[in-house]
């Protein structure tokens, strides 16, 4: 006897198919058309969400919503945070490096349930930018709700987004990304799988802030725009 399957099941059915094949690719990577491994986190971001631009009237854009731009340096980046424990990025402004870092916390959060991301810089509502933020929406925000209905549902948020501060923000699955201001007393008060230090040659105890976490986190990522201190230090070592 034939099973006779509905325009609607087969609507229904290639619906799922594609919605499992693009959870693979976010959680694996693919390799692209000349080869290159194009890392899982920046799958996520190439592919299912946006970022924002609040220049955009001036760029000539109807929306400040942008797809995330695609440079020559992001699949080395977004490897290297995959790899390495401990990162130090020297950047500019045009590189988005701040909204790479922001990303690949995001979707660390979403496929590892239990992920704890800090985010510290010299001020709090600095650091909150990178979250939920307030007005633009913050770059973990931004991320997050520009994603297709489907996936946003398929990581819920722990509650509406109007009830979360604008320095958290949190799953269902336990994951959560918190921001916070400068101070090493700040860090340890924290077990983070991930923290994440924007602008980090500008920031009062820096080096106190690394030693903090240090012994807790398991990875660290730093980054920063040209500064003196502990941070240029770092990479002028690396450097040489």
């Amino acid at each position: 006897m034939s099973t006779v399957i509905s325009p609607l099941q087969k609507t229904v059915s290639e619906t799922l198919w594609n919605q499992d094949a693009t959870v693979r690719m976010i959680e694996r990577g693919y390799k692209d058309r000349r080869g290159y491994w194009v890392p899982g986190p920046l799958a996520w971001a190439y592919h299912c969400t946006e970022t924002f631009d609040p220049h955009y009237l001036d760029k000539g854009f109807p929306t400040p919503n942008r797809p995330f731009p695609r440079l020559p340096y992001f699949p080395w980046l977004f490897a290297k945070m995959l790899q390495e424990p401990v990162v130090f990025f020297p950047k500019s402004r045009e590189m988005l490096l701040s909204w790479c870092v922001t990303a690949y916390c995001v979707w660390h959060c979403q496929v590892f349930p239990g992920t704890q991301v800090i985010i510290q810089s010299q001020k709090l509502d600095k650091s909150s930018e990178l979250v939920k933020g307030t007005e633009p929406p913050g770059y973990a925000y931004t991320l997050y709700s520009r994603q297709d209905p489907w996936l946003k549902s398929r990581f819920p948020l722990a509650m509406r987004p109007d009830d979360l501060p604008a320095d958290n923000l949190v799953w269902k699955n336990k994951s959560e990304i918190k921001a916070l201001g400068k101070g090493a007393d700040q860090i340890r008060l924290y077990h983070p799988t991930i923290v994440f230090w924007d602008e980090m040659a500008f920031m009062e105890e820096a080096q106190a802030s690394f030693g903090a976490a240090t012994p807790v986190a398991k990875q660290m990522i730093c980054v920063s725009s040209a500064g003196p201190g502990f941070f240029g230090e770092i990479c002028s070592e690396e450097s040489r």
